[in-house]
Parts: C-alpha cells; sequence; structure tokens
C-alpha cells in the first residue's frame, strides 16, 4: 500500500483540475490512479470516470471502469460511466452483462426497480432528490432493458433508435416532475453519447 502522501498528492491535483475544468488532465492521471486504488477516496474514481466519459474516451471509460471493478470499487457512479459508455459504443450486450454481475444491482429490493414487471419510472421518482446518483443509475439500467427487451436476434439497435429512445426517456422524466438536476444531466449525456451539437 502507497504512502497517503500520494492520497492527498493526486486528491489536490483532481480538485485543481476539476476547479480548472481541465478534465483531460484527470485523464492523464489515470495510471497513478489506478496504482494507489487502495488509499484513495470512491470520489476520485468518480471524477476520473466522468472526466474520461466528458472528453469523449469511451472505450478508457469502460476499461477503467472494468477493472475498479475487478478490484471491488463498484459504486453508482462506477456502474453509471460504464453503462454510459456502453450505450456510446451501442454495445447492449456488454451493457446486459455488467448489470448481471453487478452486485448492487443484483439486490432483490433493487432489481424490483428494473426489472420487466417491477420497471416503472414513477417507482424512481421518490428517490430522485435524495439519492440522484442511484435514480441516474436505474434509469439508465431501465433504459438498457427497455433496449434490450426490444432487440430481435443478435441486432444491436441503430445509434440513431437509441437516440429516439434516450428522447423518450428525457420527456418521460420531464413529464413525471423529476427534479432538474436529473433533467440537466440527462440532457448533458445525451449530448456526449451521440455527439450532439444542441
Amino acid at each position: 500500500m502507497r504512502f497517503p502522501k500520494e492520497k492527498v498528492l493526486i486528491t489536490k491535483e483532481v480538485n485543481d483540475s476539476i476547479s480548472r475544468g481541465d478534465y483531460f488532465s484527470i485523464f492523464k492521471l489515470k495510471d497513478r490512479i489506478i496504482e494507489n486504488y487502495q488509499v484513495l477516496d470512491a470520489q476520485i474514481f468518480s471524477n476520473l470516470l466522468a472526466s474520461t466519459f466528458i472528453i469523449g474516451n469511451f472505450d478508457d471509460v469502460i476499461t477503467i471502469g472494468l477493472d475498479l471493478l475487478k478490484k471491488g470499487i463498484e459504486t453508482y457512479d462506477t456502474l453509471y460511466y460504464i453503462l454510459l459508455a456502453l450505450i456510446a459504443n451501442s454495445d447492449i450486450y456488454q451493457a446486459l452483462s455488467v448489470i448481471n454481475h453487478s452486485s448492487i444491482l443484483n439486490k432483490n429490493e433493487i432489481k424490483e426497480l428494473y426489472l420487466e414487471d417491477g420497471a416503472n419510472y414513477s417507482n424512481l421518482l421518490h428517490y430522485a432528490d435524495t439519492y440522484p446518483n442511484f435514480t441516474l443509475l436505474l434509469l439508465i439500467v431501465n433504459y438498457i432493458e427497455g433496449l434490450a427487451r426490444e432487440m430481435t436476434g443478435s441486432k444491436e439497435p441503430t445509434s440513431d433508435y437509441q437516440l429516439f429512445r434516450f428522447f423518450d426517456l428525457i420527456n418521460l422524466v420531464y413529464e413525471l416532475g423529476y427534479p432538474l438536476t436529473i433533467l440537466q444531466e440527462l440532457s448533458s449525456i445525451i449530448k456526449i453519447i451521440f455527439n450532439l451539437d444542441m
């Protein structure tokens, strides 16, 4: 295990980069962050994955995220960014695999919120203010599960169809009265995933 001094240095570099909006600098710290994963706070991993996602390095988000999962670092944010990157890569089957192998998402009380019989965006609404990260993760899981049910054979849905379904998700969340922070996040990620200029 590394001396905690490295934790302080990495945390400072990440926080300084965030304050400057310099997401690429955080991405460049990925090797140091992974090497020191045992001493770092979960927020650093969230910052790394978010920054890597924001700059559009979806393959790296998946690689880093899956590596963190292997190291036992499974959080709402870790799963969220892996799943977003897999959507961006149109890899719905891999996204389903991540969902099926997740210890968090396979807890019975959570599974009820996304399995076909219990999947209902209004069921998630009462979590939205108190647990926004949890809510965003479950919205994305429900989105993926919905796409999977619509897939035929081994054919992945087209990017245009995924975009159409994502707009449906945003509209539904708006109509149900989700908080503005959830709507803003979904509006932000749709631009990144589908490379939209809005």
